[in-house]
C-alpha cells in the first residue's frame, strides 16, 4: 500500500513538473528595434508587461526605460502561471520565496547616450536597442545559530536575525538578487515585437 502510493505521488509530481515546462524561445537580447519603431515598441512593452501581470513602476519614454514592481514567482502547483520556463524553475520557486522584477532599456545606437525617445518622439534616422532584463530574486531569512542548552524561547531566538547582520542593518528577511531569467527575456522580447509589428 505505502508503495502504490509513493509511486502516484511520484507520477503526480512528475504531471505537474512536465506541466510546468513551456517551450524556450530563442530570441536576441538585446533586440533591433527599426528608427520609426521607438514609439510603437515602448508602448509594446508597457502592455505585454501588463498582460504578463506586471505592474509598471517607471515609465520613462525619454530615457527609454521601463521597469516593474517585483511579482512573486509560481509555484509547481501554479501551472496557469507562464513565468517559469523549466520545471527546474518551478521547483525553484517552490522550495524557496522567489520573485522577478523586469527592467526595459531602449539604447540608442547613434551614440546619443541619455535621450533615445527624445523630448517628445524618437529621431526617426536613428536605429534603437530593446534590452530585457528579468532579475529573478530570492528571500533570505536570517537565522541565529542555537548555542548553549534550550530553552523555551528556542524558536523565537532563532527567528531573530544574527548579531553581525544587525549591526549591518539587516533587521529582518529581504530580497537577494540570484540571477536572470533569459528564458522570460527572450519570450518577452518575442511578444513586444510581435504585438509592435502588429500596429504598425
Amino acid at each position: 500500500m505505502r508503495y502504490t502510493a509513493t509511486i502516484l505521488a511520484l507520477l503526480c509530481v512528475q504531471l505537474v513538473t512536465a506541466g510546468c515546462s513551456r517551450a524556450i524561445v530563442q530570441s536576441d537580447n538585446p533586440a533591433a528595434v527599426r528608427p520609426d519603431g521607438y514609439r510603437g515598441t515602448f508602448e509594446a512593452s508597457i502592455e505585454v508587461l501588463r498582460d504578463n501581470g506586471y505592474t509598471i513602476d517607471r515609465r520613462d519614454y525619454r530615457f527609454g526605460r521601463i521597469t516593474t514592481l517585483p511579482l512573486g514567482s509560481p509555484n509547481i502547483f501554479e501551472v496557469w502561471n507562464a513565468q517559469n520556463t523549466t520545471s527546474h524553475q518551478a521547483v525553484e520557486s517552490t522550495l524557496a520565496s522567489e520573485q522577478r522584477r523586469v527592467n526595459i532599456n531602449f539604447i540608442s545606437l547613434a551614440g546619443q547616450s541619455g535621450q533615445p525617445g527624445g523630448s517628445d518622439q524618437a529621431d526617426p534616422q536613428v536605429s534603437y536597442a530593446l534590452e530585457v532584463e528579468v532579475i529573478l530574486e530570492r528571500r533570505q531569512i536570517p537565522t541565529r545559530r542555537l548555542a548553549g542548552s534550550a530553552r523555551r524561547n528556542v524558536f523565537s531566538n532563532l527567528a531573530a536575525p544574527p548579531r553581525d547582520l544587525i549591526d549591518r542593518g539587516v533587521t529582518g528577511n529581504y530580497w537577494e538578487p540570484v540571477g536572470r531569467d533569459p528564458y522570460l527575456e527572450a519570450r518577452l522580447i518575442k511578444q513586444i515585437s510581435e504585438r509592435a509589428d502588429s500596429v504598425r
